[in-house]
């Protein structure tokens, strides 16, 4: 982990931001689920940032069940358990990249992330919408809604195959909080678009950024996450 990323930043923020956002009264199950197709996001801090924050939320919203993480590549792959306790541990097991050191002898161990690169097919090809078909099949039918965080970068034009998924799971009792920025032809660019052509999919919405922003309170971005989820919550019961 970079040295002074502080696993605990953020959780009055957060705190606030579940309180206000009424998302606790819910106690929803809370899924991250983040790229591995690329070692960018990991070399700059996005993917320790997005568990860190996700960590956060999930200790306010079910205390004590911490978050489901789930790495894809092109397939998707479940990985330990998440709790605020262990944060730090984990994010540098499975959320951090160092930099290609310019010597070998200057690499440093792998840590749990790197040594499964075979295993996960890690710096490949990733699919987004097989990630969310294999998510949507794991979920457990206990009548908890489960929100997930599904982090993506780079992702381009890719046809229906993701749309044809998120309108597969329009009726499971889960919430997709797309975090990221798609290209402008990308389904998830297209949501009022899609919403219009298939109105049954109300469990899916696009929260640009919530990586690394300079400059942004985590506050606002905590509750850009969390009120798109609360609102369809209440269109369901209503």
């Amino acid at each position: 982990m970079k040295k002074g990323r502080n696993p605990r930043k953020g959780r009055f923020a957060a705190s606030l931001a579940v309180h206000m956002s009424g998302a606790k009264r819910h106690s929803p199950r809370v899924v991250l689920a983040f790229p591995g197709d690329s070692r960018h996001p990991f070399e700059r801090g996005e993917i320790a940032d997005v568990a860190r924050r996700a960590a956060m939320l999930g200790a306010f919203l079910t205390p004590g069940a911490g978050v489901e993480p789930w790495i894809y590549t092109e397939r998707a792959h479940r990985l330990p358990d998440l709790q605020p306790a262990n944060a730090t541990g984990w994010i540098n097991d499975w959320a951090v990249v160092p930099p290609k050191p310019v010597l070998t002898r200057d690499a440093p161990p792998d840590n749990q992330l790197l040594a499964n690169t075979k295993r996960y097919g890690l710096f490949g090809r990733g699919d987004a919408a097989k990630a969310v078909r294999t998510i949507t099949a794991s979920l457990p039918e206990d009548g908890a809604p489960t929100l997930v965080l599904f982090h993506f970068w780079g992702l381009g034009y890719d046809g229906t195959t993701l749309a044809d998924q998120l309108e597969a799971a329009s009726g499971a009792n889960v919430f997709w909080q797309f975090l990221g920025d798609p290209d402008l032809g990308h389904v998830l660019w297209r949501l009022d678009e899609l919403r219009a052509e298939a109105p049954h999919i109300t469990n899916v919405n696009l929260f640009r950024g919530w990586a690394v922003q300079a400059g942004v309170p985590e506050y606002l971005l905590f509750r850009g996450a969390l009120k798109p989820f609360v609102r369809w919550r209440r269109q369901l019961k209503n």
